[in-house]
């Protein structure tokens, strides 16, 4: 995919999450969501020329504990409080989607979910656009 078609598709997955928000269809908000973190995070290990997890919680777990990820200008960008938000939401998630026939989670703890979600994905995307540009520059 050239980065003007990831750059179209990221667009039109922000228009349909906005109107999946806006139209109450939080499950479709939070699945659209899940994926953008998740590539937001592949970004993140191909920039910085590392191997990484299949699951999305021990990506995370690498993005804490690896030394690239360390440098001040990146720690800057995406400190562990952010990580540790993106962990929560990512918990929460999966307890309600792989719980979703015995699930307790009433409409408003979905919703409060997804919008979590969407808050998460805004800042997050722009913080790894910074640090994939960052370390595109260090390996020049």
């Amino acid at each position: 995919m050239t980065n003007y078609e990831k750059r179209d598709r990221y667009a039109e997955l922000n228009e349909t999450l906005r109107k999946a928000l806006e139209q109450e269809f939080y499950y479709e908000a939070i699945f659209i969501e899940h994926a953008i973190l998740e590539d937001r995070v592949i970004s993140l290990f191909k920039h910085a020329n590392l191997d990484m997890p299949f699951q999305l919680g021990a990506k995370l777990e690498k993005l804490k504990t690896n030394q690239i990820f360390k440098d001040e200008y990146i720690s800057k960008h995406i400190d562990m409080e952010l990580l540790d938000k993106i962990n929560n939401w990512r918990d929460k998630r999966n307890k309600m989607v792989h719980n979703l026939i015995e699930s307790s989670f009433a409409s408003e703890d979905i919703k409060e979910i997804a919008q979590e979600g969407n808050e998460i994905i805004k800042k997050f995307a722009s913080k790894t656009t910074l640090v994939t540009k960052y370390l595109d520059k260090q390996t020049v």
